[in-house]
């Protein structure tokens, strides 16, 4: 009996039985995925290039602050075709409460990167990004 067990054991290696296929993307793929650059919104942001010297608006990957006003911290992040949606809890003058960010990049022929800003505890906002050594 044991030598029908090992030969069918043989059997089924040489004709080809082996583990299942892995699932997912293959690890290639998946770090071809991961983004390498921070998000376009980071940065220093000012309603006018005058301002930039200090920021009012400061953007990381995870959230944003105004100066002395509002906090959101990021909980979600979809990149879409012009800007982000973005899913946040923000603290302004208030206890916090979720909102629903939207982050646009408009085109200028002036070679100023601009964002408009929408959603927030703020108004509309169209900003202008600060250079980055300011940031």
């Amino acid at each position: 009996m044991r030598w029908l067990l090992l030969m069918s054991a043989c059997a089924l290696t040489a004709c080809g039985a082996s583990d299942p296929e892995p699932t997912g993307p293959p690890p290639a793929a998946a770090e071809a995925a991961m983004p390498t650059d921070p998000p376009a919104y980071v940065g220093g942001w000012a309603m006018a290039a005058a301002d930039c010297a200090d920021p009012p608006w400061r953007f990381t990957d995870r959230g944003v602050v105004t100066r002395g006003e509002i906090a959101c911290t990021f909980n979600a992040v979809l990149p879409t075709e012009d800007g982000y949606e973005i899913a946040a809890m923000c603290t302004a003058e208030a206890p916090p409460a979720p909102y629903a960010i939207t982050l646009r990049f408009p085109e200028g022929d002036d070679g100023v990167r601009r964002m408009h800003a929408v959603g927030a505890p703020w108004a509309a906002e169209d900003l202008v990004a600060c250079d980055v050594s300011q940031r």
